[in-house]
This record gives C-alpha cells, sequence and structure tokens, in this order.
C-alpha cells in the first residue's frame, strides 16, 4: 500500500553547524564591530532623517555623525559601534535602495 506521509526528516548536525545564524544574540556579541558608513546622497531636506531612521528601528544612536553639502551632493560619514558585518551590510543594502542615495561604502574597523 501506497503512503501519502512523507518520512520524517531530521536535520543534519553537519550542515546545521555550517550554516551561520547571523541574528543570533550570540553571533551578535562575538562578531560586533564598529563600522564607518560613508554615503553619497542628492542634497534633499529629508535624507538625513530617511538615512538615520535605519540605526533608530535598531535602537541605535550613531557614535559619530559628520555631513557636508557639497553643491547638490551630500556627504555623511558616521560611525556605529555593536554592528556584526553582516548587519551593517543590510543597513547599507537598505540605504542604497533608496533613490536619492549615489553610493554607499562600509568600512568595518578592527577591534
Amino acid at each position: 500500500m501506497l503512503s501519502l506521509q512523507e518520512p520524517a526528516r531530521t536535520p543534519s548536525p553537519v550542515l546545521a553547524s555550517l550554516r551561520e545564524d547571523h541574528w543570533h544574540p550570540r553571533t551578535t556579541t562575538l562578531q560586533a564591530r564598529e563600522v564607518r558608513f560613508t554615503i553619497l546622497a542628492e542634497s534633499e531636506p529629508d535624507i538625513l532623517s530617511r538615512l538615520l531612521g535605519y540605526f533608530a528601528q535598531l535602537q541605535l544612536v550613531p557614535r559619530w555623525l559628520e555631513a557636508t553639502q557639497q553643491g547638490d551632493t551630500l556627504r555623511l560619514q558616521l560611525l556605529q559601534q555593536g554592528l556584526t558585518p553582516h548587519r551593517a551590510e543590510v543597513i547599507a543594502q537598505k540605504m542604497r535602495s533608496l533613490v536619492s542615495v549615489d553610493a554607499v561604502t562600509l568600512e568595518v574597523l578592527p577591534g
């Protein structure tokens, strides 16, 4: 007789150990670094609040922030402590998705 039930599958311990959980609190604590974001964007009145909003959503306040307007371009640099490289890249990708953002670069500082 044909059984319609799938056999029970248990996750392979080898595969489970190879996959890193970037959001686990232990990973965040062990891999947390200071990250420098450099952002070039069109100089628009709401761009600062939009960019800083990504940090506010995570209850983070940048340690250092500098914004310089050069013509129609705004250059923003900020330092943020306590981010894993993965989480910093996720934030950078969100910033890059904004229409008025031209470029975002990351530098993970040693520490």
